[in-house]
């Protein structure tokens, strides 16, 4: 093996990511390995994205949440306890503490499923073009939407 140092570019790398989890997904149903690579796609899609002057799909989702959260209850949500929320399956996965359960309950295809919509949206906003992609949507439409 021969070692060699290369530049790695991370926009390029996240999206081989991404489409690994939309195979991981939509053909082997290894909701778990979706989940995570997708998970990592979707931070560095974000940070582009930030970089870029844009907003994430997650700080988006947070805003919306928080104007209505606002105002129903008159006080914000703290943006750190909503997206430990939205990333508590794929930190699960990712992460197993000392005060941690083996075991922990979650929808595996629910949570690789929204995660995989948060990613394309993410790489969408950054006008990438997923390989994959029309055959999740195609799914989504069937098992989400229902149509």
């Amino acid at each position: 093996m021969s070692v060699t140092s290369q530049t790695c570019n991370r926009i390029d790398l996240a999206l081989e990511q991404l489409e690994m989890a939309l195979d991981a997904f939509l053909v082997r149903q290894r909701f778990a390995s979706a989940i995570t690579l997708a998970s990592a796609a979707e931070r560095v899609l974000g940070q582009a994205l930030r970089h870029a002057g844009k907003s994430a799909v997650l700080d988006w989702k947070f805003e919306a949440t928080d104007l209505v959260h606002t105002a129903l209850h008159g006080e914000s949500l703290d943006k750190g306890a909503f997206t430990d929320a939205e990333n508590r399956v794929s930190n699960a996965l990712r992460h197993f503490d000392k005060g941690d359960a083996p075991d922990f309950d979650a929808d595996l295809e629910e949570a690789a499923c929204w995660m995989l919509v948060r990613t394309c949206e993410n790489a969408h906003r950054l006008g990438l073009t997923v390989r994959g992609f029309g055959a999740f949507n195609d799914w989504f439409y069937e098992y989400v939407v229902g149509v």
